[in-house]
């Protein structure tokens, strides 16, 4: 959504527009950081998630390279050796893919995490600190003025003169309050672009970068798998035909 344009001249100004413009981005800036905090939330939500499955697959990995199959016999054929093999395949092949899982586990903090919460912190606190200041300033700066319209002429002429030297001095803190909280919205409307938008490219990159990972290992699973059809199929048929005979 567009905003009117943030201009530092207008902070001299001071104008109603000002300050409906000002209120505009700040409601844009809360709404930024209540976004983060629910991005926050909700990818460690899913990193905790990968984390837990991948968890659950290794168990279970382990689970099928400790059960050793038992044969019938002195040898055992060529199809028997396949099938006695498998779950220590089984097992290889769902480690592999676990454990470049948990390498994306490790990094999605520094990915994803860490950035989005230093950007939360740095850029949107600096600004809310920034806004402190100029309302704090604003105030002053007008019941100062207030104070100085107030004034009788009939004061002396060195009262009036500090009554003038200390608007004089709080207009100039108003300002410079001013243009610094002005510098610091268009900094975090600036940084918001590449801060945010970066992080969560490049944990999407990984994910994806995994996924394809798993893809390309599934394809070269594939003839294995079919050799092991093949030997259940040949071991199947040789069993049917002894409990015939």
């Amino acid at each position: 959504m567009g905003h009117p344009p943030l201009e530092f001249s207008d902070c001299y100004l001071d104008s109603p527009e000002f300050r409906e413009t000002l209120k505009c981005y700040e409601i844009e800036l809360e709404r930024t950081s209540k976004f983060l905090k629910e991005l926050i939330k909700d990818g460690n939500s899913v990193i905790n998630a990968i984390n837990g499955y991948s968890v659950a697959v290794q168990k279970f990995s382990q689970t099928l390279s400790m059960f050793q199959f038992d044969f019938i016999g002195d040898s055992l054929t060529d199809d028997e050796i396949n099938i006695a093999e498998s779950f220590q395949e089984f097992a290889g092949l769902l480690q592999e893919v676990e454990h470049d899982r948990m390498m994306l586990v490790q990094n999605a903090s520094d990915l994803l995490i860490k950035p989005l919460e230093k950007f939360r912190k740095e850029q949107i606190g600096v600004t809310k600190e920034k806004r402190k200041k100029f309302e704090k300033e604003s105030e002053k700066y007008y019941s100062q003025l207030d104070k100085h319209l107030n004034l009788s002429a009939k004061k002396k002429e060195s009262h009036l003169q500090e009554a003038d030297e200390l608007l004089d001095k709080e207009r100039v803190n108003f300002y410079e309050s001013s243009v610094e909280y002005v510098y610091q919205i268009h900094q975090v409307q600036d940084r918001k672009k590449f801060d945010v938008v970066e992080p969560v490219l490049a944990f999407l990159h990984s994910i994806l970068t995994l996924n394809n990972l798993t893809v390309e290992m599934t394809q070269d699973f594939m003839p294995y798998k079919q050799e092991l059809q093949l030997s259940l199929q040949n071991v199947s048929g040789v069993t049917g035909n002894k409990l015939c005979q």
